[in-house]
This record gives structure tokens, sequence and C-alpha cells, in this order.
């Protein structure tokens, strides 16, 4: 019996299609870039100057049909604003949905504008250990609902 070349490799069964589907991952990091957008914002926001992201499109030439990417800066809108009693209410958004953290509670009180940064940093490192997955994946299912009317 002699031994093929395909035989020395491991076969295995996939669905082609559900490596396709993105997955928590991939919300989970959406959700983790547009927090590290906010913590970027803060810091700019207590040195007093402006932040805006960048982003690169590509531009294709219609005479020499060449492809470039420009950077385009993009406005950051923060997820916070002042309470009357000097706090800070932060909302934690996926899209342009607000996340409800806790039943009710959408909002998170930090004690000041100088706090605001650690409390971003916290609320990353939660996305990132998988523990907002449930409110991810509730967000992005009640946006498909609005879709499949």
């Amino acid at each position: 019996m002699t031994m093929t070349v395909l035989s020395s490799l491991t076969m295995v069964a996939s669905d082609r299609a559900a490596m396709r589907v993105r997955g928590i991952g991939s919300m989970r990091q959406k959700l983790i870039d547009r927090i590290g957008d906010q913590i970027e914002l803060a810091k700019a926001t207590e040195a007093g100057l402006p932040f805006q992201r960048i982003k690169y499109r590509r531009v294709r030439d219609l005479e020499s049909e060449e492809v470039t990417e420009t950077a385009v800066k993009t406005r950051i809108r923060p997820w916070w604003t002042q309470d009357r009693d000097g706090s800070v209410l932060l909302w934690i958004k996926y899209g342009n949905q607000v996340l409800e953290l806790q039943r009710g509670k959408p909002a998170i009180r930090v004690a000041s504008a100088a706090d605001l940064v650690g409390t971003l940093e916290t609320v990353q490192a939660a996305v990132r250990a998988g523990e907002l997955d449930k409110v991810i994946e509730a967000a992005v299912n009640q946006f498909k609902k609005r879709f499949n009317k």
C-alpha cells in the first residue's frame, strides 16, 4: 500500500458559511474600538484639545483607474454628559443603541470628569473579558428585527 501526498494532510469537515458569519468576537472588537475612541476623546477633552478619529477611505480616480487611500477625519460624539450635581452620566453604545448594562439602568454615574477615562477603561476590560456578550447580542438582534418586518 503506497502513501499518497494527500493522505499526509489532515482532512476535516467544515462549513464555509459558518466561517463567514461574523461572530461575537468581531462584535466585541467593534465595541472595544469605539470605547477606545471615547477614551481618546475624554483625554483630549480633559486636556482642552479637539479630537477627531481618522478613517481611511479608498478613492478611485476615474481617468487613471488608480485607487488611493485618503485620510478622512470623522467627528466622535461623546457618550457622556454632565449631571446637575457635578457628576458625569456615561452611556455605552453599540452602533446607535444604548446598551442596558443592568435592567432599567442604562447609564453609569461617574463621580467627576477626571474619573471618566478610568471608568471607560474598566468597561473596555469587561467587554474584553466577555461580560457584555449577551447585551451586545441582544442589541444586534434588536437591530436585525427592524429590517425583518
